[in-house]
């Protein structure tokens, strides 16, 4: 270090551009050393780590880590249970909208039309609620999903297309003359906005082979749907990139563990030849030793349950191979770390051994986290969202009434089920007795709308007030207790001439 800055100081007054750049690397090699994660040695030599983009990352790994991913889920039964358990979760019937106005006959309209659109084939084949399932699960599975939208008889935003995102044209990569650019088919202008994709008019795994060269669309005809983990992700990855190797060796774990219970319930002999000499092997093909005592040939395999009849005067002795270990708790562990960040442990296995209602409470609090990530961030705004507010404009289109633009969409995201209903509904109640959450907010996060429910409750009390009914779930009536209450305006207090 002495000798590196004396030959600074000798070299300074010549360049001193360089002495400035062999100071900064003198520094920097200094603060390397401070971590260990940033040294060089035995402990990471195997570790890579890259300076990579986000967009170098993907493009490297797009492919190879997407139709691996999609063969586990096709053939190993964690990986396919994760993936339907991440859908149920976060899908389920579908994320409802309900439109909000300070106009009723609007706020009506708007979802009239809305709702008369969503539940019908938007894609020619499924509705709505349906397509936000195929395009999560897309997207989980493969990375990102693509919706591209076209016009239909009477107008724009009629129809959608949903695609991989294997249309995307992966390798066009260029710099534009106008400042964009275009990575991996998103093409980009000079502020870094999106502008459009290229797309192949065909999967480019189709048997034919023959999908054609991409097609640029405007952002304003595609809706790109992918969880971006790093700033300035232009593609997504698969969902399952960290835990996918983990899922394979599970499942050679375990069908090594199945063929090692196979063996072990096989009887496998060992054949001593007589003292007076003869074969050494009555399972030689084509010797007169592989024929037994009754003239059957004798078999070239053992199996399970098999009676073998050797030649007269053979001793066969019993080999047992040893069964397994228990690889049961190693399994058990695996699975749990691989699926933590995807869906409990529980529901992927089906394995409630040793659970109780705190393990499973503190497991579906995990999962209620990620739920909020998954709708609030990523399914809600990238394509929910953006389905509302181009039926929303194409209504004003065909009205004429701009108020249509002003609707403000409230989203509904499917029934949340609770471990202990009591115990959570109780708790869920002193929250809105305490002010923390509103009725409307409680409703909305079971997937219920608030307002058809008050309106259901109201026609159901109106029924059974005028059939004379009182049941204990009439809060009007009975309190928590069982006991009569007389809340202003259902049961009036006798008066005191009637009561004397």
């Amino acid at each position: 270090m002495r000798l590196g800055r004396l030959i600074d100081r000798f070299i300074e007054p010549f360049a001193p551009n360089l002495v400035r750049k062999r100071e900064a690397e003198r520094t920097a090699l200094q603060l390397q050393r401070q971590y260990d994660a940033a040294g060089h040695g035995r402990r990471t030599q195997n570790w890579k780590r890259t300076n990579g983009s986000a967009d170098r990352e993907i493009k490297q790994g797009l492919k190879g880590t997407r139709n691996g991913v999609r063969e586990l889920v096709r053939n190993t039964k964690y990986a396919a249970n994760t993936l339907e358990h991440m859908v149920a979760a976060t899908i389920g019937d579908g994320i409802a909208v309900r439109m909000t106005h300070p106009d009723e006959a609007v706020q009506k309209k708007a979802q009239e039309d809305w709702d008369s659109w969503a539940e019908s084939p938007v894609d020619g084949w499924q509705d709505f609620y349906g397509a936000q399932e195929l395009v999560f699960s897309g997207m989980a599975e493969g990375g990102d999903m693509l919706v591209a939208w076209e016009p239909d008889d009477t107008g724009p935003d009629g129809f959608i297309r949903i695609l991989e995102g294997d249309y995307l044209d992966d390798g066009k990569n260029e710099e534009l003359s106008d400042g964009g650019r275009i990575v991996q088919g998103v093409q980009f202008n000079a502020r870094n906005h999106r502008v459009g994709y290229w797309l192949f008019p065909y999967h480019p795994g189709d048997a034919g082979g023959m999908w054609g060269r991409s097609v640029f669309h405007s952002v304003e005809d595609v809706d790109h749907v992918f969880r971006q983990r790093r700033a300035s992700q232009s593609r997504g990855i698969s969902w399952f990139a960290p835990y996918a190797m983990d899922f394979r060796d599970i499942a050679d774990t375990e069908q090594a563990r199945m063929l090692k219970e196979k063996i072990a319930a096989c009887l496998a002999l060992v054949l001593t030849p007589p003292d007076n000499g003869g074969p050494t092997s009555p399972f030689d093909e084509g010797s007169a030793a592989s024929v037994s005592v009754s003239g059957d040939r004798l078999p070239d395999t053992v199996r399970p349950g098999m009676i073998l009849r050797a030649r007269a005067g053979e001793t066969a002795t019993a080999v047992q191979p040893p069964s397994g270990g228990d690889t049961t708790g190693f399994i058990k562990q695996q699975v749990a770390a691989a699926t933590a960040a995807l869906s409990p442990y529980h529901l992927v296995t089906g394995d409630v051994t040793d659970s109780s209602y705190t393990s499973l409470r503190a497991a579906r609090l995990g999962e209620l986290q990620l739920l909020d990530v998954r709708q609030q961030n990523v399914m809600i705004p990238l394509m929910v969202a953006k389905a509302v507010k181009r039926r929303m404009r194409r209504l004003a289109l065909e009205t004429g009434d701009r108020r249509f633009m002003a609707v403000k969409p409230k989203y509904s995201p499917p029934i949340r089920r609770v471990t202990d209903p009591i115990k959570d509904t109780a708790g869920e109640k002193a929250e809105i007795r305490a002010g923390l959450k509103s009725v409307p907010k409680a409703l909305s996060e079971r997937g219920i709308d608030p307002v058809e429910h008050a309106a259901e409750v109201k026609a159901w009390q109106d029924t059974t007030d005028a059939a004379g009914l009182v049941f204990d779930t009439d809060a009007r009536r009975v309190d928590g207790s069982g006991g009569l209450q007389r809340p202003a305006g259902y049961i009036a207090p006798k008066r005191a001439s009637e009561e004397n």
